[in-house]
């Protein structure tokens, strides 16, 4: 009876205990399945995945943990950057790729760098054997004994579990049963152990961006020596050739910093953009004022031409010039609507006069000559008044 109560307060301790933290980083070769394990972990589909550049960061939650995956790409010139990352881990999960026997020693040499890092020893460690379902792989006693694993994890003090596994098989709750296993290996040994390993995180953390700030000031004074340098030999060449120094000394103070919120530079930006459209409007205007002016003027002057009287006979010379006198407005108005780009509403007074109706002809000229026929008699009359006779 007093066993079970003890379990019971065990357990409800252990479901009222917040979730923990843990932050993993997977380090391993390139094309040796980071990425694919991740995904599957993840429940993503882990085929047709990319080759990771640089680094990507995943967050699950795995039982009572809420975990941060860093997958760090595993190319040479990429490899530098993982020792920025094992300050704020708790636990390594190192990919193999088995079916890859040419490149084991290497595999080898960067196992041993990563665990004799001082803020790696003594964390644990999982070693996925990665891609079994390939013909050629190795086996776990093969991968042990090539990779020196017992030799490397007892000089280190970690605790290590290698687990033979295939990413591509299965995502989700069908992941490999391996990397399942595995994965609840490594988060229970950092639970048994994670005040101590998140105090040790803390101070790795803090000890590195103390680092980092070092780092930074002595870059600083770097450049600030080499620019007093550059300067004063720039001094010692004007004075030989005997020109004038012109020193503009930079106050560091007025300088803008070159890391600024984002949304700051998108206002600024905005603020520009508006600055340059209303200079571009202004010019615009300029520019249109003697082109309106112009345009008074020839309206102007097509009005005056409308307003003369016409007080003459229409004449076919005159019907002639006046149609091309208004084929000649029609074009003039053409493009001046071609020039305003708008359409003014039809004038009655702009329209095309009407022409008055021609006097009557004198008589006799040009007239056909009518010529009368006889009267012509009906056929029967004719015939009777035959016979009469």
């Amino acid at each position: 009876m007093f066993s079970l109560m003890a379990n019971c307060c065990n357990w409800l301790k252990r479901w009222r205990e917040p979730a923990r933290k843990v932050t993993l980083v997977m380090v391993g070769l390139d094309n040796a399945g980071k990425t694919a394990t991740v995904r599957g972990i993840q429940g993503d589909n882990p085929l047709d995945v990319a080759p990771t550049v640089g680094f990507s960061k995943v967050d699950l939650k795995q039982g009572k943990f809420e975990v941060t995956i860093f997958d760090l790409g595993g190319g040479k010139r990429i490899r530098g950057i993982w020792k920025n990352y094992y300050s704020e881990s708790h636990g390594v999960v190192f990919v193999v790729d088995s079916s890859d026997v040419q490149r084991i020693q290497e595999t080898r040499e960067t196992m041993a760098e990563v665990l004799q890092h001082p803020r790696i020893a003594g964390k644990p460690v999982l070693v996925l054997a990665n891609k079994q379902d390939q013909e050629g792989a190795l086996a776990e006693a093969d991968i042990i004994e090539n990779l020196s694993l017992e030799k490397l994890v007892n000089e280190n003090k970690c605790l290590c579990q290698i687990e033979p596994c295939s990413a591509v098989l299965g995502y989700g709750k069908k992941v490999d049963k391996s990397i399942k296993k595995g994965l609840n290996w490594l988060l229970n040994n950092i639970a048994k152990d994670y005040e101590a390993i998140t105090e040790r995180v803390q101070k790795d953390t803090a000890e590195q961006r103390a680092q980092e700030e070092q780092d930074k000031k002595e870059r600083a004074e770097r450049v600030r020596r080499i620019r007093e340098e550059r300067e004063r030999q720039e001094r010692e060449e004007a004075e030989r050739e005997g020109r004038p120094i012109q020193e503009e000394e930079p106050d560091d103070e007025n300088i803008p910093s070159p890391f600024q919120p984002i949304s700051s530079v998108i206002s600024e930006n905005e603020d520009k953009e508006k600055e340059r459209k209303r200079q571009r409007e202004q010019q615009e205007g300029r520019t249109n004022s003697p082109k309106a002016d112009a345009d008074q003027e020839d309206e102007e002057c097509e009005e005056d031409n409308d307003e003369e009287p016409d007080d003459s006979r229409q004449t076919p010379e005159n019907a002639s010039s006046a149609a091309t006198g208004e084929q000649s407005k029609k074009k003039t108005r053409k493009l001046q609507l071609k020039r305003k780009h708008r359409v003014d509403p039809l004038r009655t007074e702009d329209g095309p006069a009407e022409s008055p109706t021609p006097p009557p002809p004198p008589v006799g000229w040009a007239t056909p000559k009518v010529s009368r026929l006889p009267k012509l008699e009906p056929l029967g009359d004719s015939k009777h008044s035959a016979s009469g006779v």
